[in-house]
């Protein structure tokens, strides 16, 4: 549906990609029709270079960026691509953020954050993994995906992983 959406229907603008996508989900799994309610949370973007600007929306999804020692929120809409919300009446926002240099953004599922392990064996939570994404910008960002991913096996331990784990880092 993205490749049909970006490549054949010429949309990049990322709110409109989920805008589109939301429709598409609920075309293709019937959802006004029967009693499905899969819907799907997700981030999306579109970087353009030259002039150093991030577009961003977000389903339940937020994006992050690390600007020195201050991280940045954009907030995503609050409700998902397709699922319970059918009919919800917004339309995906965009936002367009002006970079600066050496900034670094992060788009990521909720997997990492909600991973039990620990001594207590409890989640990891948003505020330590903002507070690792701010710890590590000394690094370049293939030694944060090795950091990331060995604090992740470490925190979770014998625990079985519950969720996907994604996350996606630029650095400009």
């Amino acid at each position: 549906m993205l490749r049909q959406i970006i490549n054949e229907r010429r949309i990049n603008d990322p709110g409109l990609v989920l805008d589109n996508l939301h429709e598409e989900m609920i075309s293709a799994l019937n959802q006004r029709n029967n009693e499905s309610t899969d819907g799907m949370d997700v981030a999306i973007c579109s970087l353009d270079l030259e002039r150093n600007v991030l577009k961003y929306a977000g389903a339940n999804r937020p994006l992050w960026i690390v600007r020195g020692e201050e991280l940045i929120v954009h907030s995503p809409n609050k409700f998902p691509v397709g699922g319970l919300q059918i009919t919800h009446e917004e339309n995906f926002l965009s936002h367009e953020i002006q970079l600066k240099p050496n900034d670094a953004f992060y788009i990521f599922s909720d997997g990492y954050a909600d991973q039990f392990g620990g001594e207590a064996g409890k989640k990891l939570m948003t505020k330590k993994f903002k507070e690792m994404l701010l710890s590590i910008q000394h690094l370049e960002m293939d030694e944060q995906q090795k950091h990331l991913s060995d604090y992740l096996e470490s925190w979770k331990g014998e625990n079985e992983q519950v969720d996907d784990v994604l996350v996606i880092g630029v650095r400009v």
